[in-house]
């Protein structure tokens, strides 16, 4: 029996990154211009001949939903998926799913960072090693950690460790942290996985990693030529250019509607820009809107998910700044480098200025702009 389960799971939780993983799991945050983390996460289940997929989500939300929603790819199903959304780690839940999936070999790894991973090389090398375990050490930027691993294990060996786990009612906030600490504690042999991996830390490595896709050919080409994803946010026909439209260094999504001037820019499915407004070097998340003759500078503006709402931002606001080094005063170690982060489903009135380095949370700003009219560098509207 050579058959095959991918197991995904939570890294540990964190609130780093703000409005993109409030009220959604890291799974659902969407990445590289027309995806969502889910869809490499499924991509390399696929390209792996994975006969079942489970995924660990520490958060409760819709993942399961969106899942439901994938077709065949290339005429041939996705694997079987099974969607674990709990804010609590369950070890004997874990056990019961190991048992029922009921394959020779399983495969950890932290699923909620996007990443395009050759599994089916990993599978290789490990069955040519004739180990009961290997712990693969991720290697990115051309390090390769501990920080970020992929554990493949047969079976037995398993479910013994989790078993005996439970017997020791042992406890951990992460319990697949806590299994693969098991193992390097046996002394597991360990080795190194080539692979794509971009690890999410805070606002502005989000933010980088949409620029690069535009800089970096490589990149590109991974996640639109060469790399079996599957984007599976709705969408209605083609990028729409208006009379005004200018695109420079951008990348558009199919079912954008511009009609100013966006340059070195990721827009994102159903996102609006609207009549003579200037985006520069900003990540338009789904659906979101931007009026007419808004300016908008090194911004990420958070998917709208009300629909017929108004515009997340109104006309003729100033968002954003070419001013370099700004950080945020209440989120430093979040929001720097000057970059801004409007949240979701925002309602910033017409004329509102919002400086570099800026944050507004989900759903807030119109009560703020009604006394005055500016936030300034660095400032955030929280409440």
């Amino acid at each position: 029996m050579d058959e095959v389960t991918v197991i995904s799971y939570p890294g540990s939780s964190d609130d780093a990154l703000l409005s993109l993983t409030e009220d959604r799991s890291r799974y659902l945050l969407p990445f590289g211009g027309r995806f969502r983390v889910i869809d490499f996460t499924v991509r390399n289940s696929f390209v792996a001949d994975a006969r079942r997929t489970i995924i660990f989500s520490n958060v409760e939300d819709n993942l399961e939903e969106y899942i439901s929603t994938y077709g065949d790819f290339q005429n041939e199903k996705f694997p079987r998926i099974k969607v674990v959304s709990s804010s609590k780690q369950d070890i004997e839940l874990l056990y019961k799913l190991v048992l029922d999936s009921n394959t020779n070999l399983y495969i950890f790894y932290n699923g909620t960072n996007p990443s395009i991973i050759d599994f089916k090389n990993i599978i290789h090398r490990f069955r040519k090693s004739r180990k009961h375990a290997v712990l693969y050490k991720m290697r990115y930027n051309g390090h390769a950690t501990l920080a970020y691993t992929i554990l493949v294990v047969n079976q037995k060996i398993l479910l013994n460790v989790i078993n005996r786990a439970i017997d020791e009612k042992q406890k951990a906030p992460n319990i697949f942290e806590m299994i693969v600490n098991i193992f390097l504690n046996k002394e597991i042999e360990t080795s190194v996985a080539h692979v794509h991996y971009w690890p999410i830390r805070n606002v502005l490595e989000y933010y980088q990693y949409h620029i690069n896709l535009i800089k970096m050919k490589e990149m590109f080409e991974l996640f639109y030529v060469s790399s079996n994803l599957k984007g599976n946010i709705p969408f209605e026909g083609y990028a729409r250019l208006g009379p005004h439209a200018r695109v420079s260094k951008s990348l558009l999504a199919d079912g954008c509607d511009v009609n100013g001037t966006v340059i070195d820019s990721v827009v994102y499915p159903g996102a609006i820009i609207g009549e003579k407004a200037f985006i520069k070097g900003c990540v338009i998340l789904p659906y979101a809107s931007v009026g007419p003759y808004t300016r908008m500078y090194h911004t990420v503006l958070d998917e709208r998910t009300i629909p017929g709402s108004e515009f997340n931002v109104g006309e003729r606001c100033y968002v954003g700044t070419e001013e370099q080094g700004l950080k945020n005063s209440d989120y430093p170690n979040s929001i720097f480098g000057s970059i801004s982060l409007i949240g979701k489903n925002c309602a910033i009135p017409h004329g509102a200025r919002i400086g570099g380095a800026c944050y507004v949370a989900s759903g807030k700003g119109s009560n703020y702009f009604v006394k005055t009219k500016y936030l300034y560098n660095g400032m955030s509207i929280v409440r």
